[in-house]
């Protein structure tokens, strides 16, 4: 049993984590002068050396480089790598192109998609409930396509890409911030590739009239990707996943109240609707995922002291 002050100090480090992936669009938002691919090379470069910061602070570089010694982490790596760049440049590209709105969207209905991939990939069984909030949410977004005259591509491709990125790190076992730090290794040649490509990256900071905050702004993005993930890691080590879970809507709220509020993205009675059957099927899901909890604590438990 995990002891209250360790429960305590794990629901800040959460409300930490979820309320900083909450509030990021407003930092992105500061770099729209930048392409989005050009500002992703950067988040991968600036991450990665800020995790190497962290690394030394906590004294346990050696002990990653010793890990990516061995290549099996790196080969296992390579597929999370991928699908965690592709979200990091979608949600970029969502922010500053005028549709954080439907990112939040994506975050929202990240949890449900994840209903569906553990029924795919992992058999789990769904229960009345569950299948009642995917019908519900999947309506939502047929609806919102209607009304929208679109697919809503950039909400589901981030929730694909999320989901798909918790699958292959729940399959291959790599967790924590070394294994986030070995995937922004992963990612270098990329970002080096982008950074050196006048095409990809058609904004030069020296070219800039004021270059100082931009550059700033830049380096500080590897701070702002990988200390919620510091915070989330040490979240996961302090308090169950399954309460843990609860905390994971603060992030698209937040992403939803500045899209509509700071951003000023249209949200008209059309999207508010759609929006609303998707929250009816997240609340059929909260509402799940909270009576399967408060049981499973109730439950007797069997394991000897």
């Amino acid at each position: 049993m995990i002891p209250t002050s360790e429960k305590n100090s794990g629901a800040v480090y959460a409300i930490a984590a979820y309320s900083a992936w909450g509030f990021v669009p407003l930092f992105w938002a500061q770099l729209r002068m930048f392409s989005p691919v050009q500002i992703l090379a950067h988040r991968i470069l600036w991450s990665l050396l800020f995790f190497v910061f962290i690394f030394i602070l906590r004294n346990n570089l050696k002990s990653w480089i010793t890990e990516l010694r061995n290549g099996t982490t790196l080969k296992r790596s390579l597929p999370s790598s991928l699908a965690i760049g592709v979200n990091w440049g979608l949600y970029i590209y969502a922010v500053n192109s005028g549709h954080a709105l439907e990112s939040s969207l994506g975050y929202f209905i990240n949890p449900i998609f994840n209903i569906l991939i553990g029924a795919v990939f992992f058999k789990e069984k769904l229960n009345r409930l569950q299948w009642t909030a995917f019908a519900t949410a999947f309506t939502g977004v047929a609806w919102l396509t209607f009304v929208n005259g679109r697919i809503p591509w950039v909400a589901l491709s981030l929730a694909a890409t999320f989901s798909a990125y918790g699958v292959i790190r729940k399959k291959t076992s790599i967790k924590g911030t070394t294994g986030t730090a070995t995937e922004s290794l992963i990612l270098i040649p990329l970002s080096l590739v982008i950074l050196s490509s006048g095409a990809l990256a058609p904004v030069s900071i020296g070219n800039l009239s004021d270059p100082l905050i931009p550059a700033l702004l830049l380096i500080l993005g590897g701070a702002v990707t990988a200390l919620p993930l510091v915070w989330f890691s040490e979240a996961a080590q302090r308090m169950p996943l399954s309460t843990l879970g609860f905390f994971q809507y603060i992030s698209p709220t937040f992403q939803f109240l500045i899209a509509v509020f700071v951003f000023k993205e249209d949200f008209n009675a059309s999207l508010f609707s759609a929006f609303l059957i998707i929250w009816v099927g997240l609340a059929i899901f909260i509402y799940d995922s909270a009576r399967s909890h408060f049981q499973g604590r109730m439950e007797p438990s069997n394991v000897s002291t």
